[in-house]
């Protein structure tokens, strides 16, 4: 099933019989693209529903021209000829959905990881996406990663999801060992003039010595004048 698919049947003006006729009887008996020509009887058993021999649910020949209406409608059904006015049987349709090119089908279904598991082809461009730069890895790394999960058997995923983990893992792994980056303003930017270290006195020591000086010059002269 293509998501184009998908996204028609599972559209809330979609019926259940309408999508139980699409996906059990007319896709499934498609040869290719084309349905065989559509038998009303063949059609109207296949969707009955039987208890104890009575029938719990029929479809009559106007209720199974409104299903097929619905599903043209929906864009899953296209006419190959014009059809006849009042009903569809002995007509041939087309599944155009199904062949709409560039749509890959629907991911695979959810698995527990096991000890064969390999990343997706698609890792580099998932990594980069991540912004991991560098996607290789080694059998160690991929071990050790299968090896977290093998313990956790309660783990389902699908393989686009796995190998989304293992990308994250090695993100992970590769940011702590990483060395620590050197700070910016260590090396680039303005950087402050380092503050100037005085290497002579203090100003109040010089203060104390000029006052020093000072006293001892007015001692100095005062012995002048006893002497004279």
């Amino acid at each position: 099933m293509t998501p184009a698919e998908y996204q028609a049947l599972t559209s809330p003006r979609l019926s259940h019989p309408a999508r139980s006729l699409y996906l059990l009887h007319l896709r499934h008996q498609a040869r290719g693209d084309c349905t065989p020509p559509l038998d009303y009887p063949s059609l109207g058993k296949a969707l009955a529903v039987q208890k104890d021999g009575d029938y719990q649910y029929r479809v009559t020949p106007l209720k199974l021209t409104a299903l097929l209406d619905e599903l043209q409608a929906a864009g899953l059904l296209s006419p190959q000829e014009k059809p006849h006015s009042q009903h569809y049987h002995g007509a041939t349709f087309m599944l155009p959905l199904k062949r709409l090119a560039g749509l890959s089908p629907l991911p695979p279904r959810q698995f527990a990881m096991h000890p064969e598991w390999r990343p997706d082809p698609q890792l580099d461009q998932l990594a980069r996406l991540c912004g991991l730069l560098d996607s290789h890895f080694d059998e160690a790394e991929l071990g050790e990663f299968i090896a977290y999960w093998l313990g956790r058997p309660e783990a389902f995923a699908n393989q686009h999801q796995w190998t989304l983990k293992f990308v994250r893992q090695l993100k992970s792994q590769r940011s702590i060992r990483r060395p620590p980056a050197v700070a910016a303003a260590a090396t680039t930017g303005y950087q402050p003039p380092p503050a100037r270290t005085e290497t002579g006195p203090s100003k109040r020591a010089r203060e104390m010595m000029e006052e020093a000086r000072r006293l001892g010059g007015g001692a100095h002269g005062e012995h002048d004048e006893e002497d004279a």
